[in-house]
């Protein structure tokens, strides 16, 4: 199985006292970098093969004094998308299309959403999927529908975790359901990443957002979930600094 980790983004909705120049993926939360969460569990995952990691021209050096630092090497390959600026970005789903047509990708893809802080394993998600060889969507309960509105993609799902409908941060959700910027695709389907872009004719609103296409999938394929919503799970998308502020209480709180 192969991974993609866009990690190219600018961060433009943290300040530079928050960030300090570094993009938001290497911020620490309890002494370590919000992606090493996602790179350990990958490391040990032994069906993982080769994980590229997407970054833009800016910070390339950045993360790729991180890798060489962090012993993740054996499996992580650092791609530049050779952006210089957030105007000219390729936008996620962009970022993944060209590692699926330049790397020729013919395997399994997991993609992860690497400014994510989660603390649930993998694995799980990886079993549901093996057993039914669908495109899958990680998503996580919320429990509270204003934790969703306006703020995060919803799933409403049906018979046996087929999601019916996904709608990206809308006004009136109809589940506690969120996307959780994890996903998993069959080798089969991997061509529909092609297909979008070319029907989004360079449309960076439309290939910035993973939503968007999951949204156009759902249309297309069957898509299914796994859902994690124990209470002993915790996942927060870190995108501003309110959210990165709570991430770092919430790991505090575990750790002690």
């Amino acid at each position: 199985m192969k991974v993609i980790l866009p990690c190219a983004g600018y961060g433009t909705r943290l300040s530079r006292e928050i960030t300090n120049g570094l993009p938001k993926h290497l911020l620490p939360v309890c002494g370590q970098p919000v992606i090493e969460y996602t790179l350990i569990q990958l490391d040990a995952m032994t069906e993982v093969d080769k994980v590229y990691l997407v970054t833009n021209d800016v910070f390339y050096g950045i993360f790729d004094d991180y890798i060489k630092r962090s012993g993740f090497c054996s499996k992580v390959t650092l791609v530049n998308n050779r952006s210089t600026l957030n105007e000219n970005r390729l936008g996620t789903v962009g970022d993944i299309t060209m590692v699926v047509e330049e790397g020729r990708l013919a395997d399994d893809t997991m993609v992860i959403l690497a400014d994510n802080l989660y603390n649930f394993r993998l694995d799980e998600a990886l079993h549901t999927f093996r057993l039914l060889r669908l495109p899958l969507v990680v998503s996580y309960d919320m429990k509270d529908i204003e934790r969703v509105r306006k703020k995060l993609g919803v799933l409403v799902v049906g018979e046996k975790g087929v999601i019916n409908r996904f709608e990206e941060k809308p006004e009136n959700p109809e589940s506690t359901l969120a996307s959780t910027g994890i996903y998993i695709f069959p080798k089969e389907t991997l061509h529909r990443f092609t297909e979008y872009k070319r029907d989004s004719h360079g449309d960076l609103t439309k290939l910035d957002r993973m939503g968007d296409f999951v949204k156009w999938l759902v249309g297309l394929e069957t898509v299914i979930t796994h859902v994690y919503s124990s209470e002993k799970y915790k996942w927060i998308d870190i995108g501003a600094e309110e959210s990165y502020r709570e991430a770092q209480r919430i790991w505090k709180d575990m750790s002690t």
